[in-house]
């Protein structure tokens, strides 16, 4: 991170150029009052930059066709909530979604502008929190939570990132009590909906595991874990943000633990910052218990 200065910093430049992967992207912002997701945060900083050393020369194993027994390495595939500015996505196979204000203004135009630069496919939509996930259609090349879908483009429907998702990622996030109980029931429903079976829950933050896993072969059907999560918030309330992780266990069975320090910092988060330009930002690693709220 010492080729980049911390968010704070940096809120007036239009255009941010930031390394990540050893790729230099441009990413615009725009700090216009209307929305939080418009500029960059330190969350997205610091979690972009831990992920992306958390997945490095890793692989998964993912169902490639039809067939069940069609299985390749690939990197996750991920759904982002409040992708902002497109940090997130410029490094991953992801689904970056955010408010129809931000992908018009911003996110957008960031992947396009982008997208060249990326090993993985992104693809941007639109998400409402507040649209209930009976209602998403995964086949809208704009808006998942539109009123009605749009006509499709050729043909895009054919390649839309959709679940089942590996991965569910947010940075930023969290802040606004009004916001918890949407962010969690549509983290809580993307689980779902990438999952078939209960697992037991997360125990342990020592790696990265796979999901789906291949099919056992008298079953017929493949079975999902339900995708891990990362968080990554900035704790400026500590009663807030401890009752929110409470919150996410009680109500909707989303178990997270959070990363220690000193793994972000071997990660490389905070090289070349001073240690208070940082201090207060924690990322979670979580996971739906695959029973709380499930479908019977």
């Amino acid at each position: 991170m010492s080729d980049t200065q911390p968010a704070h910093h940096t809120k007036h430049l239009p255009v941010l150029a930031y390394p990540l992967n050893n790729v230099a992207f441009h990413l615009v912002q725009r700090d216009d009052g209307i929305s939080n997701g418009t500029a960059l945060w330190l969350g997205a900083q610091v979690l972009s930059v831990y992920l992306s050393a958390e997945f490095k020369g890793k692989s998964k194993t993912i169902e490639t066709g039809t067939n069940n027994n069609m299985y390749d390495t690939a990197r996750p595939k991920a759904v982002e909530l409040g992708s902002g500015i497109g940090l997130m996505a410029c490094g991953y196979n992801v689904l970056a979604t955010d408010t129809m204000h931000v992908c018009a203004s911003v996110l957008r135009s960031n992947i396009n502008a982008n997208a060249h630069l990326v090993p993985g496919r992104v693809h941007v939509r639109e998400l409402d929190w507040g649209v209930n996930s009976t209602e998403w259609k995964w086949d809208d090349h704009v808006s998942i939570t539109s009123p009605a879908p749009l006509p499709r483009r050729g043909d895009d429907g054919r390649d839309f990132l959709a679940p089942p998702f590996d991965l569910i990622v947010s940075s930023d996030t969290i802040y606004d009590t009004a916001l918890v109980a949407p962010l969690f029931e549509t983290i809580h429903a993307l689980s779902a909906l990438s999952s078939t079976t209960p697992i037991s829950p997360p125990s342990s933050l020592s790696s990265i595991e796979a999901s789906p896993a291949p099919p056992s072969k008298s079953s017929g059907t493949p079975t999902y874990k339900p995708p891990i999560i990362y968080l990554a918030v900035e704790r400026r309330d500590p009663t807030f943000i401890t009752a929110t992780f409470r919150r996410a266990s009680e109500e909707w069975g989303l178990l997270f633990q959070r990363v220690p320090e000193k793994r972000l910092r071997r990660a490389g988060v905070g090289v070349g910052w001073d240690a208070g330009e940082w201090y207060g930002v924690e990322v979670w690693r979580g996971r739906w218990d695959g029973v709380t709220g499930a479908v019977k």
